[in-house]
């Protein structure tokens, strides 16, 4: 056993050796090829480090201070108040049967609107059988959905065209762009029908929440209320739930009471965002006299009078 453990332990040498001599710079290497080893940390970096654990340690100081707090988390909202969550649904059953509908002809249109517009493989038929096959299912079921009957027509009428248009290319084995376009445009009126609805309910059952609870809050409460809307990035312009927040705080703008938190889905990760906007906030207003300063590239005036002014200057007519 001891020969044997001497053999290993000689291999292991022998490759140890090898190794360094594959990364050890060969004689008359440039010396800047050769990384110097810092015995010392750079002061001016550990300073900064520093900054940084003074940054978080204000935002979670910030976030402790942080009163009533609602969080809206897609089809749900959530109310954080005194260390209690309180959830509601703010997309009902109506909103959820208009969105689905409305987005059967949106499907049929994305099928092909990327393609070549080329004869359809078997294999591309058969993908569009199986989704027509979804669609017929999900139809026979639109009676049970509470729709209206003006509503129920209007299911059936997108539901109808979208499958008239699907069937025309399975039969035909090809789409021509002109007539998608004119598919889509087509659609469009029933679709905003939808659209309107799904809003309204959205918007009612966000609203009858949100009284619910303010009339449980004192005023000095609701004053203090924050709001985090959580969602992506392409709705975020004039996002729906942003609307109605910032008309009933009478907030003009996000970064105040109100956020956005892009593509954060986890709530330590939106709540670490709001941390930065109070901590950012108070910089801004105490350093530059504005509130909104720091929610903005805090390089961003320097840089526009350098583009304008020298880096891009304009250079006179010849």
């Amino acid at each position: 056993m001891g020969i044997e453990r001497n053999k290993l332990l000689r291999s292991i040498a022998v490759f140890l050796v090898s190794f360094a001599a594959l990364i050890t710079p060969k004689q008359g290497a440039a010396e800047a090829d050769v990384p110097v080893p810092r015995n010392e940390a750079d002061p001016l970096v550990t300073l900064n480090d520093a900054f940084r654990g003074e940054y978080s340690r204000a935002k979670r100081e910030a976030l402790s201070k942080v009163g009533s707090l609602i969080i809206v988390e897609g089809s749900h909202i959530v109310l954080v108040r005194n260390g209690k969550r309180t959830e509601a649904q703010i997309q009902p059953p109506m909103y959820q049967a208009l969105k689905a509908v409305a987005h059967v002809p949106f499907a049929v249109f994305l099928m092909f609107d990327q393609s070549d517009f080329g004869e359809l493989t078997e294999e591309r038929v058969a993908e569009l059988r199986n989704y027509r096959k979804l669609i017929v299912n999900a139809q026979s079921s639109l009676g049970d959905r509470g729709f209206s009957d003006s509503q129920l027509q209007r299911q059936k009428k997108i539901i109808d065209d979208s499958l008239a248009f699907l069937d025309a290319a399975i039969e035909n084995r090809q789409v021509q762009k002109t007539a998608l376009d004119e598919f889509a445009r087509q659609m469009t009126p029933v679709l905003l029908e939808n659209v309107d609805e799904a809003a309204r309910a959205e918007l009612d059952a966000l609203h009858s929440h949100v009284s619910e609870w303010r009339h449980q809050m004192t005023s000095d409460e609701w004053k203090a209320l924050h709001i985090i809307v959580m969602g992506a990035h392409m709705p975020r312009d004039e996002e729906i739930t942003m609307q109605y927040f910032e008309r009933l705080l009478d907030e003009p703008l996000e970064g105040r009471r109100i956020i956005f938190a892009e593509g954060l889905w986890e709530e330590p990760r939106a709540l670490d965002l709001l941390g930065t906007h109070l901590v950012d906030g108070s910089t801004g207003a105490a350093f530059f006299g504005e509130f909104m300063r720091m929610h903005r590239d805090l390089l961003s005036d320097a840089a526009r009078v350098y583009i304008q002014n020298t880096l891009l200057k304009s250079e006179p007519d010849k």
